[in-house]
């Protein structure tokens, strides 16, 4: 870097300089323009829907504002959340033949709101004790990071059609939540094993 930097700057260099800076300034302008402009939108017509998309851990202000301008607050369109997961391009693709599954990748859907919804789940899994963190841990083991984490994404954006359909807050129930799960899934698998069930 060192070297990269010892030169000289000829008077048409500085020219250039000074209009890359200007193109710079010029886009950050446009940017806060249209910043200010997505804000006050959201405030008049999407509040009450922003409120409840920030409950959700790791979904804060920009990623809201995504999932609302592509999907809506009105959940009525989408018949059921696996709708909503097919729609976007988080639900995983069907290969099947012979009875035998084949690894698939996701569909695909609406970009924007796909991206969306991978980062809030990073973000979700780096929060210390959360019930996302635990969820991924899991599938983490068995499969790519990258593939965990859109399983994460697909689980969220179904919690997005719930606070939305139902409009109640997200509540984070910790890690304590997705043990106890578990530990349920566990006693109810070994049930099945002792006492089968049989046809009357």
């Amino acid at each position: 870097m060192i070297k990269a930097l010892d030169g000289t700057l000829a008077p048409h260099h500085l020219v250039q300089l000074q209009m890359l800076l200007q193109d710079f300034d010029h886009m950050q302008s446009q940017l806060s323009t249209l910043e200010v402009m997505i804000t006050e939108i959201t405030q008049a017509h999407y509040s009450l829907a922003y409120e409840y998309l920030e409950s959700i851990t790791g979904i804060a202000g920009r990623s809201a504002q995504i999932i609302l301008s592509e999907a809506g607050n009105d959940m009525s369109r989408f018949s059921t959340a696996d709708h909503l997961t097919a729609w976007s391009g988080l639900a995983p693709g069907n290969n099947e033949s012979a009875g035998r599954r084949r690894d698939t990748s996701v569909k695909k859907g609406n970009p924007y709101l796909k991206t969306a919804l991978v980062t809030a789940a990073w973000a979700a899994v780096r929060v210390k004790d959360s019930y996302w963190r635990a969820l991924f841990e899991r599938p983490r083991k068995r499969m790519k990071v990258q593939k965990a984490i859109v399983a994460i994404a697909r689980r969220m954006l179904k919690v997005v059609h719930k606070t939305l359909d139902t409009l109640t807050l997200y509540q984070e129930k910790g890690i304590a939540h997705f043990v106890d799960l578990q530990t349920k899934a566990a006693l109810y698998q070994r049930i099945k094993q002792e006492w089968p069930l049989t046809e009357l």
